[in-house]
């Protein structure tokens, strides 16, 4: 029986909601950062980046420990998911 990919169905529904989430989580401090950069850029008047704003530095963060995190997560369950595919298509036959 599979982790993930029990039934034809879940391969329709978790497999995307899962996949968005993973991708989402990954580049959400860069969402977030120039988000909010621009933001105070727009309410201040003055620029914003890594030397005077929080939000120039939050993209950093991204770079550094969300991006490749969610690489290896989005890898691991990329295999997890195959793996379940497979199980999913033999048993079937």
């Amino acid at each position: 029986m599979g982790l993930i990919i029990k039934h034809k169905k879940h391969l329709y529904t978790r497999f995307p909601l899962w996949l968005f989430v993973i991708v989402f989580a990954a580049f959400l401090p860069f969402t977030v950062g120039f988000t909010g950069a621009y933001l105070t850029e727009l309410f201040t008047g003055e620029d914003c980046h890594e030397g005077n704003c929080f939000w120039g530095a939050l993209p950093w963060l991204g770079i550094f420990i969300t991006l490749p995190g969610g690489a290896i997560a989005l890898v691991v369950y990329l295999i997890i998911v195959l793996i379940d595919s497979i199980q999913l298509w033999r048993k079937k036959k």
